[in-house]
């Protein structure tokens, strides 16, 4: 069974209006601190997020719910995650890129859409909140997670996407989905949803298999070089200033 949160529901409408006033509470917190309070903050979140994965698999497991096919790190979002709270402890530069062009539109659309793979019961027939409370907390802290360390370390650490980053950034991707692909062929799984698409209706699926494949990637290309153009704008604009 694969439970799915219809967007406009109270839940929904109500979960994501809280998140979203914790990031911009977090974001804010580090504008406005000083250099070695940004540091601690950076600190406590990163290590929030990495203690909340390392927890949550053995959750599962002990549920029964730990499965080969849905519960390794192999979904766009989950790597992204990985990336939040590797960024956040060591200003990585090519993580951080990686999970501003590949993190950002992934979490809002899991958030706008969001489906629950991992256990049965997450959400009830009317839309609210059934029995497995912590994979529903799980999964908004993970995308939640997301789109806090990716805004923080941008507009709180000052960390930016360098030159040219979105395309390079994008020419990275291509291997990593060959990589995930022939993972999917050994153990018969659906992960980044290359051999079908998700049950939740989303703005990366368009079409059948294989085409909406190749949809997917160009439309995080589309959005990586949206996410670039404010500082590429910048950019260009440095190089005519000192020409």
């Amino acid at each position: 069974m694969h439970d799915t949160l219809a967007p406009l529901t109270p839940l929904w409408l109500k979960t994501l209006a809280a998140l979203l006033l914790v990031i911009v509470a977090i974001v804010l917190a580090g504008v406005r601190s000083g250099s070695r309070g940004r540091d601690r903050l950076a600190l406590i979140l990163g290590v929030f997020l990495l203690g909340s994965e390392l927890l949550f698999h053995p959750y599962l497991a002990s549920r029964g719910l730990w499965k080969i096919g849905t519960c390794l790190p192999l979904h766009l979002c989950d790597l992204t995650a990985i990336f939040s709270w590797v960024a956040l402890l060591w200003r990585n530069q090519k993580v951080y890129e990686c999970l501003f062009y590949w993190g950002i539109p992934g979490a809002i659309i899991s958030l706008a859409t969001p489906e629950f793979t991992l256990a049965p019961g997450v959400i009830n027939a009317d839309g609210t909140l059934g029995g497995e409370t912590l994979v529903f907390l799980h999964y908004y802290i993970s995308h939640g997670g997301i789109l806090a360390a990716a805004l923080y370390l941008t507009f709180a650490l000052g960390m930016r996407p360098g030159r040219g980053s979105w395309w390079k950034i994008s020419l990275l991707g291509q291997p990593m989905l060959l990589a995930i692909g022939m993972i999917n062929w050994i153990l018969d799984t659906n992960y980044v949803f290359l051999c079908e698409p998700p049950l939740v209706a989303s703005a990366l699926i368009i079409g059948g298999w294989p085409w909406y494949v190749l949809g997917m990637i160009i439309l995080m290309v589309v959005a990586s070089l949206i996410l670039y153009l404010p500082f590429g704008l910048k950019y260009h604009g440095d190089t005519t200033g000192a020409d």
